[in-house]
């Protein structure tokens, strides 16, 4: 019984720094992968990390059925032009990295404008 008594916290000081060391790494882990995936100022990501993750973009000035804004998701990179089908007809729409307040990006419509001459 003595010689547990005397290791007991030798082996408490182990566990608790493996412990320690662990949530630190975690921690440092987690911080860089969400920094590098949530958008800066400008609403762009970190480009070597951006052609694996899949964005989701709201299409400026359309609603569905529920009279809410349509929303795509997408691995395309901005200023790609993706045509979507509304009602009868196709429109045209931009890929951005404008940031939204709901955490999309927003897809503006190209043909609205552009002049009819």
């Amino acid at each position: 019984m003595n010689i547990l008594s005397e290791s007991l916290p030798e082996l408490l000081g182990a566990v608790g720094s493996a412990g320690v060391v662990g949530l630190i790494a975690w921690c440092v882990r987690n911080g860089h992968r969400r920094r590098l995936s949530t958008p800066d100022a400008h609403g762009a990501t970190d480009p070597a990390v951006s052609y694996r993750s899949i964005r989701r973009y709201t299409l400026l000035g359309t609603s569905d059925v529920d009279s809410g804004p349509i929303q795509v998701a997408s691995t395309r990179q901005a200023g790609t032009i993706m045509v979507w089908q509304i009602g009868a007809r196709n429109e045209r729409f931009e890929l951005t990295n404008v940031y939204l307040d709901d955490g999309t990006f927003a897809a503006e419509p190209v043909e609205r404008y552009e002049d009819n001459r």
